[in-house]
């Protein structure tokens, strides 16, 4: 593999990699410790916008739905332009959720969750400029 290849493919499988890292918290597939700190800064975010945490797993559930769709388009060479496209989307959510609602650090994380938040963001917005032609021809359809 040349280095030209490695600076393409790696934006895609650390974004990917880490996308899919976080759905051990959203669907609790790492054990009920996860499933509950997962749960808490979700209810958190959600009495922080609408004034109950009622939406909490509609919020977690969603999220997690959204960032496996685009773990698997990034991984998939054809789609990868599209992945890192929801990639940026869902990452500037949650930048904009650490810094106006739930705070940059939660729960003596020492700010690691928005830490991997940009590393994506980085990632994505890599991915989305190798591949803007990808991305407009979907537009253009």
């Amino acid at each position: 593999m040349t280095l030209k290849n490695v600076i393409k493919y790696l934006p895609r499988i650390i974004a990917a990699i880490i996308l899919l890292e976080t759905l051990l918290f959203k669907f609790g597939i790492g054990g009920e410790a996860f499933l509950n700190e997962s749960k808490s800064l979700f209810t958190n975010l959600t009495i922080a916008i609408f004034g109950h945490g009622d939406f909490e797993a509609f919020f977690r559930v969603g999220t997690g739905v959204l960032e496996l769709v685009a773990s698997i388009l990034l991984l998939w060479p054809k789609h990868a332009g599209l992945g890192a496209l929801l990639g940026v989307f869902l990452m500037m959510g949650a930048i904009i959720s650490h810094i106006f609602f739930i705070g940059i650090i939660v729960g003596n994380d020492g700010g690691q969750l928005m830490v991997m938040a940009l590393i994506v963001l980085m990632c994505c917005t890599k991915v989305l400029f190798d591949e803007k032609q990808q991305v407009l021809s979907y537009i253009g359809k």
